[in-house]
């Protein structure tokens, strides 16, 4: 008899332990969420369907589509000024446009014909928050448009097969593009609007971002699946990562100290320390996801990543690279920004 007793009151001891274990893990997992609620808890998600030919406008808080405008035909990229006043689209499969977005009224502004500049793709905007660099990969050229007045501004021309995505160095001195055709990327002086130079690339380049603090371009390059690190100035391979597929964009968090890279077709993201080029984890998304579009939170080190197969955008926590929250869209989204409200 008092050996059962005493079994008792150790499995009711035991029981207690779990009890305790349990409220423990469940008090963490409500902060947790609570913080991530927190983070996410005020904003606007806007991204560009592709199949709809329109934009989505999506409530952080209460995650729900609050409006959908019109973009033209099959828009890819969307861009935002960093005062948050305009964005836009860049309609390439047929649109031959751009889309611009007045983002306090959220409507459409304008659109602006590109009948010498078509098939528009990677943008970028310039300091002045008023004009955007685009690539034109049917007519190899890059363009510049005031998205005020609606004008095209520039043409400058790369003479290399499939110009798609642009980015700028620091001081907007210097722009450098993608071309896919040709295994190139073309440096352009943004002073005078002509070419320096191309760099030769491994097969199809795609991606590119320039990490500013370190004065590197990034570029994936999609026919060999790997992801390249060089010194724009010396042409010098600074670091090289394998096993990729389709390594589709290339994004930094605030300090740069991270960079991430979806693979469209492996439907996962990688994460790498920039600084020390050393592979930091890999985050498997759902099957069949097909990300694409990324962009970063003003704020927090949070990246939200479009799923174009899946139509949804996830927000990924960058140094747990854990997916915290889901968001739905339209039809096969890609370019995606966020506006702070």
């Amino acid at each position: 008899m008092k050996r059962f007793s005493f079994m008792l009151l150790v499995f009711a001891g035991f029981l207690n332990s779990a009890n305790a274990v349990q409220n423990q893990s469940e008090i963490q997992n409500q902060n947790q969420d609570q913080y991530q609620d927190e983070r996410l808890q005020s904003g606007l998600l806007v991204v560009v369907n592709k199949s709809d030919d329109s934009i989505s406008i999506i409530d952080v808080s209460e995650k729900l589509i609050i409006k959908t405008l019109p973009t033209g035909k099959g828009p890819h990229e969307l861009v935002m000024s960093e005062d948050q006043k305009w964005a836009v689209s860049t309609d390439f499969v047929g649109g031959d446009s751009l889309t611009v977005f007045d983002l306090n009224a959220l409507e459409v502004a304008r659109t602006i014909p590109l009948s010498t500049l078509p098939g528009p793709h990677g943008a970028k905007f310039l300091n002045d928050n008023e004009r955007i660099i685009f690539t034109s990969g049917k007519s190899k050229h890059l363009g510049i448009a005031n998205v005020v007045t609606g004008k095209v501004t520039n043409k400058i021309e790369t003479a290399q097969d499939t110009t798609h995505m642009v980015t700028l160095s620091n001081d907007e001195s210097v722009a450098y593009a993608t071309n896919i055709g040709s295994n190139s990327i073309s440096v352009v002086n943004m002073s005078n609007r002509k070419q320096l130079k191309n760099m030769p690339t491994l097969s199809m380049p795609e991606a590119i971002n320039y990490r500013k603090s370190a004065e590197e371009l990034w570029y994936g390059a999609n026919k060999e699946g790997k992801l390249v690190v060089v010194d724009p100035e010396t042409e010098a391979v600074l670091a090289t990562w394998s096993g990729f597929s389709f390594p589709y964009r290339v994004l930094f968090n605030h300090d740069e100290s991270v960079a991430m890279v979806p693979d469209f077709r492996k439907h996962y993201i990688r994460f790498f320390d920039a600084t020390n080029k050393k592979e930091l984890g890999t985050l498997a998304l759902e099957k069949e996801a097909g990300p694409q579009g990324i962009t970063m939170h003003p704020e927090h080190d949070i990246a939200f990543l479009s799923l174009n197969l899946k139509n949804k955008i996830v927000a990924i926590d960058i140094h747990t690279q854990q997916v915290i929250a889901e968001f739905p869209t339209g039809n096969n989204p890609d370019g995606v920004i966020f506006i702070s409200r």
